[in-house]
């Protein structure tokens, strides 16, 4: 058969740090293989990536993965990952699963390519080792498989259904993360339909102690349904609990899902939506998120839950009286009609309750935010007297939500109680009419069978306006989430080096809501490992140049090209992890210095986070610091200086090594003395990069290879620091406003020495 005559590609001999059966497996590598056939399996499915990008994107600290973290990756990646154990069986019928992934009893992966079987009988697995030289493939008879295969197989395929991140949120969506757990709410729901039948029980157990027991007084009869009521009370303690706890894990794995959900829709929103949105108002929008999550797993799953009863109690209460039945439905209908009738105006009471608590959480944010600000100018009175109109503005629309809820509850309240005392009223008079004893104990337990039933349906009566609650709370996340997300956020795009040419061709862009361009058909050219200085008046369109080059607004016409490519073409994320960017302002995230550097590269070594500290100069006052490299950095960075901030920024951008820099206005919040420090390690760091310094003090910019002038958007002129002075007016003015006593100082000591000489 041909399946048995394929042969590995390097079957003629063995190679070093190869085993006896031909598998490269060195002990550095085996446990980074099962990343090294992720990526063989991607390839073969037409998707490009790297184990570097795979790292990147889960934040591992490094490249060795178990089985259950190498298909959170895969699905990470975009493809469906399952984690199998099969036999020999097993194996021959996976069919078109190929390629999968295996691991061997050493710790090593590999590809599995093909099963060859003839009728059933097994002959050998076609492998492939990702360590191994490209195309390289291995024949493995069946014996020899056995021997060194755990039995671990992960199935690995293109994903094509719409990721969760890319669905818009809404109702649906949250009842689809819950229906996802079929298998658990599949046993939720037995155990609440064991539950219904159990709940019968003690209620037969009345009718037939009243019938049966008193009235023929059967001590025989007593002992049986006694010794029947515990053991059922048994049961339900058994099947309350796990109904209990299996909920419980059903709302946590959702939990789960919602918060990745929500945090994977706020990071693919562009950047200009939170420019123009407040904090705190986003804030209060996520929180609202939990309020729906709380009502699909509480009240209406738990109502649709406690409303399995009447699948057993409804037919039993007919048996018992059909007109006794109908009493009580009927009073049911007419509470519904009443919460229908009261929804508008419920629904807008909610609409200005969650108005009012978004303002008051915007100022809160704000002000706790703004502390530093709200001390100095000690505006703590201004503050508090914001804060009490806020608060009673909430307290009021409360109060009126309250009163209107109120009054929905005591319209439902006698309904409720002549919904169960009402049809009791009637049985009794019909039971004095017929004088029938046994009609009286089946009265008795149709009037706990009617409580019982009456509950789930108030319940179900309830989620009308529960359900609006919900579907307000859905409106305002939903208007924050379903925002349009940011372009080119995903898995595509060109992830090829970056070289660091940068081209502007004719570019054009206008923000939102302005009337006038901020960039004004630019064009401009940076050859690779020149320094390009930017200057300009405030307004000029400076930082908006940085911003299109990093792809945070992607409305522009024209052309912005790196290395001859679009910037529109590349991957986002892999765009943005090749350009080093330092701002006036940088954040540094609440943890540890060697944290904060490494914080883009979460595998970087120590190594690499001390080249990083001294390459930005900030080496030289970490080691004066107790803790060093361990140094606890706090919210705000309150223990670091401008300078330390700055350095540390730089550091952090420098450990992916980028090829292009961009500094935006990094010097200008600094002392001189640290000014000149950062400047100094810029001049250092830029050797062999391109980078793009923005500084309104053009005395840092002056050894720039070449300073690019704007005005209103448009460019004057682009040349080293001496031209400009000659032929550029604007570019000259500025430099005397700031350096003019400087060279009128010198000129006058010229003039002093030439008048002594004479």
């Amino acid at each position: 058969m041909a399946s048995t005559e394929i042969l590995p590609a390097n079957a003629a001999g063995r190679s070093k740090g190869s085993d006896d059966k031909g598998f490269h497996h060195d002990a550095g590598q085996k446990h980074k293989s099962a990343l090294e056939c992720l990526c063989l399996v991607a390839a073969h499915h037409a998707h490009a990536i790297t184990v570097d990008e795979i790292v990147r994107d889960n934040a591992l600290s490094d490249q060795a993965v178990d089985y259950d973290g190498l298909v959170h990756c895969a699905r990470k990646a975009g493809f469906k990952a399952r984690l199998v154990h099969l036999d020999w069986e097993g194996l021959t019928q996976i069919g078109k699963a190929v390629p999968a992934i295996v691991r061997l009893k050493t710790g090593a992966s590999l590809v599995l390519a093909r099963v060859a079987a003839d009728n059933g009988a097994p002959l050998g697995v076609l492998l492939h080792d990702p360590n191994a030289a490209e195309g390289a493939e291995l024949f493995v008879d069946w014996l020899r498989f056995q021997e060194i295969w755990t039995g671990e197989l992960v199935l690995v395929r293109r994903n094509y259904d719409l990721k969760d991140e890319e669905q818009p949120f809404s109702l649906s969506l949250i009842a689809a993360l819950i229906f996802r757990e079929r298998r658990l709410a599949r046993d939720i729901a037995i155990c609440a339909l064991i539950l219904s039948l159990i709940a019968l029980a003690p209620i037969l157990y009345y009718q037939l102690m009243m019938s049966k027991v008193i009235t023929y007084r059967a001590m025989d009869t007593f002992t049986v349904l006694s010794v029947g009521l515990l053991v059922f009370i048994v049961f339900e303690t058994i099947f309350g609990f796990l109904r209990s706890y299996m909920l419980q894990i059903l709302t946590s794995r959702v939990d789960v899902r919602l918060s990745e959900y929500m945090f994977d829709r706020m990071l693919a929103l562009p950047i200009d939506f939170y420019e123009r949105t407040e904090v705190g108002g986003v804030m209060f929008q996520v929180n609202e998120m939990w309020k729906i999550r709380s009502f699909l797993t509480g009240q209406l799953f738990g109502t649709v839950l406690d409303s399995m009863t009447l699948l057993f109690f409804l037919p039993v209460m007919f048996a018992f009286s059909p007109l006794l039945t109908f009493i009580v439905l009927g009073f049911c209908g007419l509470i519904v009609v009443w919460l229908v009738a009261m929804l508008p105006t419920f629904r807008e009471a909610t609409g200005r309750v969650i108005e009012a608590q978004t303002a008051r959480g915007s100022f809160l944010y704000q002000t706790v935010a703004g502390m530093r600000t709200v001390k100095s100018l000690a505006l703590e009175s201004r503050q508090r007297r914001e804060w009490d109109i806020l608060v009673a503005r909430v307290a009021k629309t409360l109060d009126r939500q309250a009163k209107i809820a109120a009054i929905v509850q005591t319209g439902v309240r006698p309904l409720e109680r002549l919904a169960v005392v009402g049809s009791y009223g009637v049985g009794v008079y019909m039971a004095l009419v017929t004088n029938d004893p046994a009609y009286t104990g089946s009265l008795f337990a149709f009037l706990l069978l009617s409580q019982r039933v009456a509950g789930p349906l108030m319940q179900m009566a309830q989620l009308i306006t529960q359900g609006d609650e919900a579907r307000a709370a859905v409106g305002v996340v939903s208007k924050f989430l379903n925002q349009p997300r940011e372009e080119g956020i995903g898995d595509g795009g060109v992830r090829k080096p970056l070289v660091g040419h940068v081209e502007f061709s004719q570019v054009r862009f206008t923000y939102k809501g302005a009337l006038s361009p901020a960039i004004d058909d630019v064009s401009f050219e940076i050859p690779v490992g020149m320094t390009l200085g930017v200057v300009g008046r405030s307004g000029s369109g400076k930082t908006t140049l940085t911003r299109l080059l990093q792809r945070l607004h992607s409305e522009y016409e024209g052309l912005i090209k790196i290395d001859g490519v679009d910037v529109r073409e590349y991957n986002v994320a892999h765009l943005r992890r090749n350009l080093g960017v330092v701002l006036q302002e940088n954040f540094l995230f609440r943890g540890t210095i060697r944290e904060n550097i490494m914080a883009a590269k979460p595998n970087a070594t120590f190594d690499d986070v001390v080249r990083a500290a001294r390459l930005s100069g900030a080496e030289e006052f970490i080691d004066r610091l107790p803790r060093g490299y361990d140094t606890y950095i706090y919210e705000g960075s309150p223990n670091l200086s401008g300078g330390q901030r700055q350095r540390l920024a730089i550091a952090r951008c420098m450990i992916l090594d980028p090829k292009i820099l961009i500094f935006d206005e990094a010097t200008s919040a600094l002392d001189p003395d640290s000014e000149s420090i950062v400047n100094d390690n810029i001049r250092k760091i830029a050797k062999g990069r391109t980078v793009i310094v923005i500084s309104h003090r053009l005395s840092s910019l002056v050894n720039s290879d070449a300073i690019l002038v704007l005005e209103r958007g448009k460019v004057l002129d682009v040349a080293p620091h001496r031209v400009l002075l000659e032929r550029c007016e604007i570019y000259r003015g500025l430099w005397l406003q700031q350096n003019g006593h400087i060279e009128a100082a010198a000129t006058n000591r010229a003039a002093a020495r030439g008048a002594s000489l004479v």
